[in-house]
């Protein structure tokens, strides 16, 4: 299986026309022709889309709809935002993108920054909000109900990063989260990783490993060769998918 994530629309035809059957495609759908999809999901692509489940991008369609939800600026990412996942119009939103997604014929979602419940519940991180902010408990219960949700859709639901949530998630309900992504075990814009970061990650994704029935994936942002290998081999001993990204956006190549 060859592993792609697109999350740039202007290269999202040329990952699904690459990738063949039985390959995974990671893309954001958004915006994007549905036919392509669905032609791509006849020729045995696996197609997952993404989903930003904690935070608000300006340059979304549906941004003016939902930012009286923002909560604070994203650190390191112009025009995001950190939202409020408690409010039913939120959660509904997430739930309306995954039958979407589920009727281009999608078989799961790439569920991005569920790391909004680390943020809530770090004290230390609770001053930077704007606003008053929802309580952990309640954060941590809307991102389940969505998980839930969207797994009742009969998606797979792929979260990336956001260990605090996922850990706590997969020990309460196991089964229902079957696999995970992590960014950067080695690797992130193309410098390496601290020890004590790659330690930390490895561990998360060992733990996962065994609580989940899937795979386990990673990207990691890396050009030379002699790195390109080293992850690759540290993946695959561990029975891992890994995609290698030569861009600090994704492009699927």
């Amino acid at each position: 299986m060859s592993l792609r994530y697109c999350f740039e629309s202007e290269y999202v035809l040329a990952t699904l026309n690459r990738s063949r059957r039985n390959d995974l495609a990671v893309i954001d759908t958004d915006g994007i022709d549905g036919s392509l999809i669905q032609s791509a999901v006849k020729r045995g692509v696996y197609v997952y889309g993404y989903v930003n489940v904690g935070a608000l991008e300006s340059g979304r369609f549906y941004y003016p709809q939902y930012k009286h939800l923002r909560l604070a600026k994203y650190d390191g990412w112009n025009g995001e935002y950190w939202i409020d996942p408690t409010a039913p119009e939120w959660k509904a939103h997430i739930i309306d993108l995954g039958k979407k997604i589920k009727a281009l014929g999608g078989i799961g979602i790439y569920f991005d920054n569920s790391d909004i419940y680390y943020m809530v519940k770090d004290k230390k991180l609770r001053k930077q909000y704007s606003r008053a902010i929802p309580s952990a408990d309640s954060v941590y219960k809307a991102l389940s109900d969505i998980v839930i949700g969207l797994h009742n859709l009969g998606l797979i639901v792929m979260p990336n990063g956001g260990d605090v949530f996922a850990k706590k998630f997969i020990t309460k309900h196991p089964g229902i989260i079957s696999t995970i992504n992590q960014e950067g075990l080695f690797y992130e814009d193309f410098k390496k990783q601290s020890k004590s970061e790659t330690a930390y990650r490895k561990n998360w994704m060992k733990w996962a490993a065994k609580h989940v029935s899937g795979k386990v994936r990673g990207i990691e942002y890396c050009k030379r060769a002699p790195e390109i290998a080293a992850c690759k081999a540290y993946y695959s001993a561990h029975g891992w998918d890994v995609y290698i990204s030569k861009h600090k956006d994704l492009r699927g190549d």
